[in-house]
């Protein structure tokens, strides 16, 4: 890659699009387990390889490096799949990183689901993250990120503003840690392709406005003809194209391992944070009523983006993070 994917990248991108688009669209949040992550889902997504994308043969992985991998997810946020890959994608690569190499293969294969611990300063417990179904914990607090066992562990069950996040809360104190190594790599990780998932988000709603203004016809005219539609609609896309080119050159830093690369991710993360943030809110402005109903897809992407602005570096303070996006 420089700074555009090249032949073999392109067919990473095409290939995880065209499985999202088939096997996971959007209407499987209208379902009645809301589009949650599931064995099922699991199962499927180890035979693809995701969880393990970034390990070593060795440890069951594929190997990518970390182009490959932020390409993957942010084809997964424009799409809006599982947010619960990012946890165990970076369970597998931290295990591997501790030396457990059977701990990496089991969690590449599938063989565990792994909720993301965000400590909760405004009680002694953590906010669990796709907790539904997880048995294990990535808690990446003080010096280092640690893996713990969630056996034993009583969760108090919550309601997510995006209903496909499983929430819940628990004490980790007493949580068994299986291993744990520096947070550097999975802190650069985690920034790096959870901006990959909100850059997909900010381009996957700039393409729906951009199509609903060629259709959506007032006084004769395509809305997108009138200079109120169309300028918003060409600073959604300079966001996102800004936010993308930064996320490109991050994924290029952290593959060549340079002396920059902890502060490229962490731009790519404040970058991306802006652009979903202000092109999910234009989207449903620039649709009108339509975008404030249930029916229609606009308010998924604005629950989703509004819970990845707050994993990996948040912008809003801890105790919004706990307002919004918990309800015991």
């Amino acid at each position: 890659m420089d700074l555009e994917p090249n032949g073999d990248e392109q067919q990473v991108i095409d290939a995880t699009a065209d499985f999202l688009a088939g096997a996971m669209p959007l209407e499987r949040f209208r379902s009645a387990n809301e589009g949650r992550f599931d064995e099922t889902t699991r199962t499927q997504l180890a035979e693809l390889g995701w969880f393990g994308m970034g390990v070593a043969e060795a440890a069951g992985g594929f190997g990518f490096s970390a182009i490959e991998e932020t390409l993957v997810f942010r084809e997964i946020g424009r799409h809006l799949g599982p947010t619960a890959v990012l946890p165990i994608a970076l369970a597998a690569k931290l295990a591997a990183e501790a030396g457990d190499l059977a701990l990496a293969r089991d969690i590449a294969s599938g063989g565990h689901s792994v909720a993301f611990a965000v400590n909760d300063p405004n009680r002694e417990a953590s906010l669990l993250f796709d907790w539904h179904g997880a048995d294990l914990a990535l808690c990446v607090d003080g010096d280092d990120a640690r893996l713990v066992s969630l056996a034993g562990i009583d969760v108090e069950p919550g309601a997510c503003l995006d209903r496909s996040v499983g929430l819940g809360r628990a004490n980790l104190d007493e949580a068994r840690s299986l291993v744990s190594a520096p947070r550097a790599l999975t802190e650069r990780s985690g920034r790096l392709f959870t901006a990959a998932m909100l850059v997909g988000i900010a381009e996957a709603v700039t393409d729906m406005i951009a199509e609903y203004a060629k259709i959506r016809f007032t006084f004769g005219k395509a809305i997108g003809s009138y200079q109120a539609v169309r300028h918003p609609i060409s600073d959604m896309k300079t966001r996102a194209f800004a936010a993308r080119q930064q996320l490109f050159l991050a994924a290029v830093s952290c593959r060549d391992e340079t002396s920059d690369a902890a502060m490229q991710s962490t731009g790519a993360k404040l970058l991306a944070n802006d652009a979903a943030m202000a092109n999910v809110d234009a989207n449903i402005q620039l649709h009108g009523g339509i975008a404030t109903t249930d029916e229609h897809d606009a308010h998924y992407f604005m629950k989703r983006a509004n819970v990845l602005v707050r994993l990996f570096g948040a912008k809003t303070a801890a105790d919004d993070l706990n307002n919004m996006a918990f309800a015991a």
